[in-house]
Parts: C-alpha cells; sequence; structure tokens
C-alpha cells in the first residue's frame, strides 16, 4: 500500500510502511532523549546508550551479511561523528535545559541538510521544500523561545546544542 502523495518532481509514492517506520523511529529518538535528560549521571547515561547500541550491533552481525570492504571507512567515520554527537548531546543536557536545547539541537539539522542538498547534490528546493523546512525550523525554534529570550549565561549551552545539531 502507498501513499496518495504527489511529488513535483514524479518520484514514485512514499510506502507506507517507510512512513510509519520514520514516524516511529522519530518517536524513539524523542524518547530516548527524554530518557537522557532524565538521568542525572550524565556518564552513566552514555553508558547505557552505548550499551544498547552494542547490543543492537551485535543482534544486526549475527542476521546481516557484512558489509563490503569498501564501507569500512564510511562505517568509521560515521562511528566517530555518533560518538562525538553523543558528547555534545550530553554536554548540551548538562549545560542548558532539555525544553531549550534538545529542539535547537534538532531544528539546526533540516536547514543544514536542505542547503547542503542545494549546494552540494545540485538538489532544486521548491517552494513546498522550504515551506516544510521553514514550518519545522519555526515550530522548533518557538520551543526554544518559549522561557523567553535566551540570556548570555545560557550561551554555552545553545553552542553545544547548536554543534549537535550540525
Amino acid at each position: 500500500m502507498h501513499l496518495a502523495l504527489v511529488h513535483p518532481s514524479g518520484q514514485p509514492a512514499v510506502p507506507t510502511a517507510v512512513l510509519v517506520a520514520v514516524l516511529l523511529a522519530a518517536v524513539v529518538h524523542a524518547l530516548w532523549n527524554a530518557l537522557a535528560h532524565s538521568i542525572t549521571d550524565r556518564l552513566v547515561g552514555l553508558g547505557l546508550m552505548g550499551t544498547a547500541t552494542v547490543v543492537g550491533g551485535a543482534a544486526l552481525v549475527l542476521i546481516a551479511p557484512a558489509p563490503a570492504t569498501a564501507s569500512w571507512a564510511y562505517i568509521a567515520a560515521s562511528a566517530a561523528t555518533h560518538i562525538v554527537y553523543n558528547v555534545l548531546l550530553m554536554r548540551s543536557y548538562a549545560l542548558g535545559e532539555f525544553g531549550q536545547v534538545y529542539p535547537l539541537a534538532r531544528g539546526t539539522s533540516p536547514w543544514l541538510t536542505a542547503i547542503s542538498a542545494a549546494v552540494f547534490a545540485h538538489e532544486t528546493l521548491t517552494a513546498t521544500h522550504l515551506a516544510g523546512v521553514l514550518v519545522v525550523s519555526v515550530g522548533l525554534a518557538s520551543l526554544v523561545l518559549a522561557g523567553g529570550r535566551p540570556n548570555r549565561d545560557e550561551l554555552p549551552a545553545i553552542g553545544a546544542a547548536l554543534l549537535t545539531g550540525v
């Protein structure tokens, strides 16, 4: 079954299973971040997240074929990037309020992805694409600013959250 999405590029509709998987991943990701924020010892939190990743990865190793040799450098770069991401995320949570740093970290990447797609992949960003990015970003920015304009003391948390988004 496919959703009846009409895309200006003429690309095929998004399969419902893919849409459900993406939405489920978004919910699990948000729950994971809320749980990570609630753990007071950030090192313990990072360790628990790492343990869950190792267990999930071990299960995949048992059932999936080995990656192609040419992909190992990308796997290593991805793993290193993810470690930096987790450290910055934990630093954001240690420095700031979850309701401020989480939406900022999440709201940075849609713009960076759209800009990168246009510049490096020569994607054509239609008004609809830009409107979607704008709606997501404005919604997340409104959460960041819900407690008022950030003050000077919050700049380290904001910096860490922005770097997390990058």
